[in-house]
Parts: structure tokens; sequence; C-alpha cells
């Protein structure tokens, strides 16, 4: 069950400094929802729509089944009304394998050899199993009292009706949706255009993967997470490559963003205060216009938002840690928010902690890689170990500097491992 813990994220500290606007994590998510547009609709064939989001609920074409299917191997007889006689005799006239159907009506007293899976023809009433007659000179003797009671015809629309809802609008569709629309006739869906996201990495220290460091240089992983993140939410990303810490590199880099037909851009690092980080002047000299510029948690503390044009955008701090928590809370809830995603992000559960947790600074909402599981019913977590992938972020509320073995947290999911 998702709840939400209010006390773990409606916290609002005073501004500080002339130009700083210093928002909650509560308030954040809520400024960048605000600022989000829903792209436009694109119609697809099946085979094009994995992981993208249903505009609308998708219908199903024909009936599941589409006709009356036999569930056994045996024979499909057509019962006499009346019968004196216990044991029937049913004169086999034809064969229906799965895939054929057969053109006339079953006549009384007459039998059809069928296989799982076969259409009974009009007239049939009832599949007798291979184990339950007897084949004898081109006839079946059935008992009537070894009968069962299923008749083992699966009738015509019995599991899904036509026009019934199978995917609703708002969902991101997986393998498993597109074999049911595939099953039920559908053979295109009108879903949400993917988002354009462009990004880079700022830091004059900074090298690709493909480069390897030189001595004082480091591999730009960030890339990794934000193209990750991007995919794995169901955008188009677009890695715009590493940029010095140069202000005018930075000003050709937001005039580029200007012309570009991006939806979103993000920047990482030069978010701080000090002489190097330069993303927030150029942005503002390029025309950005800032929601918010900080944010009352850690990690992710030094954060910008804004729009530049038509375009959101996300400067995101440095440190991997910081960056990947801040696209699980705020950057990938919006980008599945321009899809039309419904429901609210991340998803939210309550656990009980595996150990005891205690907080050197409880001044600001922290947030904690952690391990979700689950065992005998109860939703349990703990701290990501080091070199551990957590599945979640654990939320430490303001004003609390320690938690007892077994007490309610917050956690947050990871939004890469349940975005469909």
């Amino acid at each position: 069950m998702f709840v939400s813990c209010k006390t773990c994220i409606d916290y609002y500290p005073s501004m500080t400094g002339k130009n700083k606007k210093t928002f909650s994590f509560q308030r954040a998510q809520q400024a960048i929802l605000a600022t989000t547009r829903q792209l436009t609709n694109e119609k697809l064939v099946l085979d094009k729509v994995r992981q993208r989001i249903t505009v609308s609920d998708v219908l199903a074409v024909m009936p599941q089944p589409s006709f009356d299917e036999s569930t056994r191997d045996g024979f499909v007889i057509r019962e006499r009304s009346v019968s004196e006689e216990r044991v029937n005799r049913y004169k086999v006239v034809d064969e229906i394998p799965a895939g054929k159907p057969l053109g006339n009506i079953l006549a009384p007293g007459t039998a059809c050899r069928i296989m799982t899976g076969g259409c009974v023809p009009e007239g049939g009433t009832r599949v007798v199993p291979y184990e339950q007659c007897v084949e004898q000179n081109g006839q079946i003797i059935i008992d009537d009292s070894s009968l069962q009671a299923s008749t083992f015809i699966l009738k015509t629309g019995s599991e899904i009706a036509q026009g019934e809802v199978l995917v609703p609008g708002g969902v991101a569709l997986q393998a498993g949706h597109l074999a049911l629309l595939a099953s039920c006739g559908v053979q295109t869906v009108t879903v949400v255009a993917r988002p354009i996201v462009g990004y880079v990495c700022t830091g004059s220290e900074l090298v690709s993967g493909a480069d390897g460091p030189g001595n004082g240089q480091k591999v730009s992983s960030n890339s990794f997470l934000l193209g990750g993140l991007v995919v794995a939410v169901g955008g188009r990303s677009v890695d715009m490559g590493i940029i010095r810490d140069n202000e005018q590199e930075l000003l050709d880099l937001f005039a580029k963003v200007k012309t570009d037909e991006l939806d979103v851009m993000i920047t990482t690092g030069g978010m701080g205060p000090g002489k190097y980080d330069l993303v927030e002047k150029a942005f503002v000299e390029a025309g950005g216009e800032v929601v918010f510029n900080g944010i009352s948690m850690r990690p992710g503390k030094s954060i910008l938002f804004g729009t530049l044009g038509k375009t959101m955008f996300f400067g995101l701090p440095g440190p991997p840690h910081a960056v990947s928590t801040l696209l699980n809370g705020l950057v990938g809830p919006a980008l599945q928010a321009m899809q039309g995603v419904k429901g609210s992000w991340p998803r939210r559960v309550q656990a009980h902690l595996q150990h005891q947790v205690k907080v050197k600074r409880n001044d600001v909402l922290r947030l904690k890689d952690g391990v979700l599981t689950m065992e005998e019913g109860r939703s349990l977590v703990r701290f990501a170990g080091r070199l551990e992938m957590g599945n979640c972020f654990i939320l430490l509320p303001p004003g609390q500097a320690q938690y007892g073995e077994g007490e309610l947290v917050e956690v947050h999911l990871a939004i890469a491992l349940c975005a469909g």
C-alpha cells in the first residue's frame, strides 16, 4: 500500500541570501509539476510501443476467446435432448485441429475429433476427453454417467469481452501488455511522445569513459547515471558531452538549448559557491528563469530548477550520490508527468528499519540509499552497503536524531525499478 508521510517532506525553511530561493522537497516537487506540460500524442504499431505511455484506455477490438474453444483433446459432440440409454454412440464425421474452423453445423448424434484450442463447430454442446470415451468402427461410445459437469468449452468472450478496457490510460506498456493487446486484435496504440532530454556534465577535471582519466582527472560517471535514468523512464537521451568550467562555453551551451528541440536540459556540477561554479550565472545571463535554486535536503542542496524558453532546466550538483537522489525524487517524476503517467512519484511505502540509525545533523530532510525487502508480510529496509546497489531511498525527516530498530520510516522506491 502506498502512503504519504507528510511529516517527512513538508519542511519549509526561511529563504537565505538575497537571491536564494530554497524550497522544501515537497514544494520543489509541486513547483516542477506545475511547470511540466504533457507532450503530444502519436499512434504507433504494437512492436514500437514497449515502455511507452498510453494516452487513454485501450479497448479490446475482439473478444477472448474469439470463438468457442475446446480446452481438452477429445471429441466434440452434439448431445441428444432425450436419451433413455446411459450409453450413447456418436458417429465421427470430421477432425478439427487447432486453427481449422468447421463450416458445417454439427448434427445430432455426430462427433468431431478436436484438439485443445480447436474451434467448436456450431451445434457442438460438449467436448468429451479421450479418456472418457471409447472409439470403435468410426464411432465413439460414451457412458453418460462418466461425464463431468464441465463441458470443456470456453465460450466466446468469456474471458475478455469486446470493448473491455485492457490497459488504462497513463500506463507504461510492458511485454505482457503487448501480448494481451495483440491477442484482442489491437494493432496500434496512441501513446505520448517521448521527452527529448539533453544532458551535459560540467567540470574541467572530467573526461569521458572512453578516454580514461589522466593525473588529476576523473571519468564523467554522471553521464551514465543521466543516460540510464532517462531511458528507464521512457525519455530520449541526448548526450551533449562534457563542458569545462568556462562561462563562455556554458553560454554557448544555453544558446544551443534555445534553438534545439529539447524538452528538458540537465547539467551536473558547477552549482556550489566556488570560483568555478558558473552554471547559475550563465543560465541567468542566457535568459533562463529561476524557479528555485536550493532545496532543504541532503544530499542535493545545491540544485537549480527553471526554464529556458520552452525547455525545463535542471542544474544538479556534481556528486553522483546527489545526482542519483535528485534524478529519482525530482527529475524522473517530471519526465513521467510529461508522458501522462498517473499517480504520485516517486512511489512511497512505509517499512521497518532493520537497524538503529543516528543522525549527526538533523536540521534538514536526509535521504539515504536503502535496500527494501519483504519478510513474512512485513516491509523491511536497511542502509545499502558499500558498493551495494540500493532499490530505494530512506527518508529521515528534520528534528529527529535517532531511530530504533523496527521503527517505521518512509521509503521512496527507486523510480527506475518501478517505472513501468
